[in-house]
């Protein structure tokens, strides 16, 4: 590839060309994004890179660093195997998507309200399709929320990892991955307000049982039931939670 295929020729005589380093990430990134080289396995050792791309062990290694910043390599210190692929931590998407949002100045509510709109059509599309094995899964959460109903360890998380894994029962992997990356944040805050309500302990038990019914309508695969009950469970939630402006900041949720 010559300069001129980067539109140095081109009206946009400004146009930043990009580094060689940037050049052979990209290279490799999209390897590991096609599955070509799987997680946890060796792209090559350093000197088999810089040999195949042509390029100074320098260039090589910013490019390999830029690619362990996105978390798609692991280098391993004094190994001969080279780095290792990898699967981004979702806590890098978590706290890069939070920083975002309290930017734009959303709140909690915005997340909330967006939950509002999809998670009751996941909770259709899970009743209609779950398998044995998901439905335990549910069941397993639920068991965990039961014992925290009384002591509220961790009901919050817990109980938001249930809407969690709700939304991944779907099979839709962009509403999956967009609940992963907003659970941690509403969990947090689900437990925070937990925590100042008078009758807490009632509102665990509220949602737990809330949450035992929606495992029945999952059980016997009825889609719109589950698809209405979640819609009313999360609208009735929602007044309690966003009830209190002074507590919809997002920023006080970051690590």
């Amino acid at each position: 590839m010559t300069v001129q295929d980067y539109g140095v020729n081109s009206p946009a005589r400004n146009r930043r060309i990009p580094k060689v380093a940037e050049l052979v990430a990209a290279e490799l990134r999209q390897k590991i994004l096609r599955g070509e080289v799987a997680e946890g396995e060796s792209l090559s050792p350093e000197a088999v890179l810089v040999e195949e791309y042509g390029v100074s062990r320098p260039s090589l290694r910013e490019a390999l660093r830029l690619l362990e910043q996105q978390g798609l390599i692991a280098i391993r210190r004094g190994s001969h195997k080279g780095p290792v692929a990898a699967r981004p931590d979702s806590d890098l998407v978590v706290n890069a998507f939070t920083m975002i949002l309290q930017l734009r100045k959303a709140n909690l509510a915005d997340i909330y309200r967006f939950r509002m709109i999809f998670e009751p059509v996941a909770a259709r599309m899970a009743a209609e399709s779950a398998s044995d094995s998901d439905i335990e899964s549910l069941k397993s959460l639920l068991a965990a929320e039961k014992d925290a109903v009384s002591d509220g360890e961790n009901f919050g998380e817990l109980a938001w990892r249930f809407h969690s894994e709700l939304v991944r029962m779907s099979g839709n992997i962009t509403m999956a991955l967009l609940v992963e990356t907003l659970e941690k944040i509403s969990g947090r805050h689900a437990s925070a307000a937990l925590m100042r309500w008078d009758d807490k302990e009632e509102q665990r038990g509220r949602a737990y049982r809330a949450h035992r019914r929606m495992v029945g309508f999952i059980e016997r695969h009825e889609g719109d039931k589950a698809e209405q009950f979640w819609a009313k469970h999360m609208a009735e939630v929602g007044k309690l939670l966003l009830e209190n402006p002074d507590e919809l900041s997002i920023i006080e949720f970051l690590d």
